[in-house]
């Protein structure tokens, strides 16, 4: 992979992630003697990503799969928490990314690493409408970093941070009595931090012990982001898709 491509993957993986966790919480929780029903998830993405990165006066085209992202994959955390109590609920989602990649410029000239940290910070407010509805309204808070070093050249870093606000809702209920459904879609952005920012995405999961769940299902999300001008300037316009694992406990 060259240095283009590696620098254009690991900016993609730090927006990979803000989609799926809100599929998954919250499917008919166990309550608890407080009357809370509380969802706790960890989970894994394989996306696709297709669309156009872009920093300073330089644009490129983008078709990344799976592996590239795992490549320069060195350490993450996904995980979210939802409650609810009667028709209120929360949902929250932390989200880090360690990535790097060595590079090495064309005929071996020049070689470096690329490293990028991501965190992510969400929150949405819960009503539920009805036994399998509810409308969800908040936000997401973005944090990337990167760090570029090359030879012995002095690192470069840069950085760019943004937050959305958003709107969805959530269909989510039982197909029987060991499988659940999900189901979410939201859209935001609207020009205060992304120009404009939906996703859509559904899953399945299964009973496992009276209060784990597996649950695979499939996302995609588009992000169209541009800040800046000229040298400053830093463009994401893109889709990310594909299908994602992970693990419920409801307490």
């Amino acid at each position: 992979m060259n240095i283009a491509k590696k620098m254009a993957t690991a900016t993609c993986c730090l927006v990979i992630t803000m989609s799926w966790s809100g599929t998954l919480l919250a499917q008919q929780s166990t309550d608890s003697e407080s009357g809370w029903k509380n969802s706790f998830v960890i989970y894994l993405l394989g996306p696709t990503i297709e669309g156009k990165v872009g920093a300073g006066p330089l644009d490129r085209d983008l078709d990344i799969d799976p592996g590239d992202v795992f490549d320069a994959l060195d350490g993450a955390f996904l995980a979210t928490y939802g409650a609810e109590k009667e028709n209120w609920g929360v949902l929250f989602d932390l989200i880090y990314m360690d990535l790097s990649s060595d590079v090495t410029g064309d005929r071996g000239l020049l070689t470096g690493e690329i490293g990028l940290k991501q965190t992510i910070f969400g929150a949405n407010a819960a009503y539920r409408l009805n036994d399998n509805a509810q409308v969800l309204f908040g936000g997401r808070y973005v944090d990337l970093s990167s760090k570029i070093t090359l030879g012995q050249l002095s690192p470069i870093r840069v950085g760019e941070s943004w937050f959305d606000p958003t709107i969805g809702l959530r269909f989510a209920g039982p197909i029987s009595e060991r499988w659940s459904y999900g189901v979410l879609g939201d859209i935001g952005g609207f020009g205060m931090g992304s120009e404009l920012t939906w996703q859509l995405s559904g899953s399945l999961s299964v009973q496992m012990t009276e209060h784990s769940l597996f649950t695979f299902g499939y996302r995609y999300i588009d992000i169209d982001y541009e800040d800046g001008q000229g040298l400053e300037a830093f463009k994401f316009d893109a889709a990310e898709h594909g299908p994602a694992l992970g693990l419920r406990f409801e307490f």
